[in-house]
């Protein structure tokens, strides 16, 4: 029998789809997963077989709705679909039609398994059933073989984040940077995250944080018929969503309120240079004096090329300088060509980069910036929150 999750819309505030599941219902009622849908040695025709039968019963309950119905597929059997197709009709969408469903309320989600297909051959079969109307979704990004040529080949409407790339994403800092990183893909590509397996508070939030706008798991629901109270989740839902909006304003306000105090410093510096050769010469001690939180000064020319030594603080008065870093050229840091593209909008002001996680301070560190009368740009790094 199939049984079905809900999944919940950050962007409406509400439940907009379900995914179906298949289960075995014991003798005792209890519900099991179908021993054969993870077994290897289910052959492609026999777990199509087992959908098929599972999609008639689950597709019965969506009509007259308009929720998203959320369908699996291995790889292997969306080829077997192109493969069976007839006149440029796939199987699923003549079983999705035969209910007056239309394609496009159904969302199809192609499983992390491995393919014994090229790449090539599984995109054209993902390229049929889109051109058919049916939404594509990549489960299980973040899996060894949910890779980037795979994201890169379906072009998915939806990525499913794995479920333990979310967890570990509560305690190590290298798997939020993926998150972050996942997120711009999504959005260079145009796709929705959905985060599955969402089973806490934090985990919702760090969901949310990380772009998402569909959620999946069981602090939301766990997956049962097809009656399920979609106002009851909501009910549940929408004061979740006030607090992390709550404390996002909060923190914006302290970020700000951060930034303008170390703005305000800045600006009480001077920023003459002294040509030396080929080198700009600063007095460093104006900057580190400023503020304790600030790190690092340098300077470059115009294309990103470090012409002043490398002044790094460490301790509360001391600081040491590296000349090595000279013509090092910065302009491959995300923070540069936002600092030129700020500097032609607001040239008088200092300006400040997205933080990013620093592998040397080993900490997260903004970016102020700003040009002088000769054209050199200052760069001065900044460590988050210090007081």
């Amino acid at each position: 029998m199939p049984v079905f999750q809900p999944i919940f819309s950050v962007e409406d505030c509400d439940v907009v789809g379900f995914e179906s599941l298949g289960r075995l219902r014991l003798p005792d009622g209890n519900l099991v997963p179908v021993a054969e849908f993870v077994d290897p040695r289910t052959t492609v025709e026999r777990l199509t077989e087992l959908d098929r039968i599972l999609l008639g019963l689950a597709f019965g309950n969506l009509v007259n709705s308009h929720d998203l119905l959320f369908i699996n597929m291995s790889p292997d059997q969306v080829i077997l679909e192109f493969e069976e197709s007839k006149s440029g009709q796939l199987p699923i969408g003549n079983m999705v039609r035969s209910f007056g469903i239309p394609p496009s309320q159904i969302v199809v989600e192609i499983t992390e398994k491995l393919s014994s297909y090229s790449i090539e051959v599984l995109s054209a079969g993902v390229e049929l059933l889109r051109e058919e109307g049916f939404k594509i979704a990549l489960d299980d990004v973040g899996t060894e073989s949910s890779n980037l040529e795979r994201l890169g080949a379906i072009k998915p409407d939806i990525i499913k984040v794995d479920l333990n790339l979310l967890k570990n994403a509560i305690e190590k800092r290298e798997f939020q940077s993926i998150l972050e990183y996942l997120k711009q893909i999504a959005l260079g590509i145009g796709s929705e995250l959905l985060f599955e397996g969402i089973e806490t508070e934090i985990e919702l939030y760090r969901a949310i944080e990380s772009g998402a706008s569909l959620l999946q798991g069981y602090f939301l629901g766990r997956p049962s018929d097809f009656n399920i109270s979609k106002q009851g989740i909501k009910d549940k839902m929408i004061p979740y969503l006030e607090q992390y909006h709550h404390s996002k304003r909060i923190e914006v306000s302290k970020e700000i309120e951060f930034e303008k105090t170390i703005q305000n410093k800045l600006d009480e510096s001077d920023l003459k240079t002294v040509s030396i050769g080929n080198r700009i010469v600063i007095d460093p001690n104006i900057f580190f004096k400023l503020h304790p939180a600030i790190q690092r000064v340098y300077i470059t020319d115009s294309v990103g090329t470090q012409v002043s030594s490398y002044y790094q603080r460490i301790g509360k008065f001391d600081f040491i300088e590296n000349i090595l870093m000279v013509q090092k050229n910065w302009s491959y840091m995300p923070f540069f060509y936002k600092h030129v593209k700020q500097v032609f909008r607001d040239p008088g002001r200092w300006q400040v980069s997205d933080p990013y996680w620093d592998k040397d301070l080993k900490k997260n560190v903004i970016v102020f910036s700003k040009v002088n009368d000769m054209g050199f740009s200052f760069f001065i790094d900044v460590l988050i929150g210090v007081e």
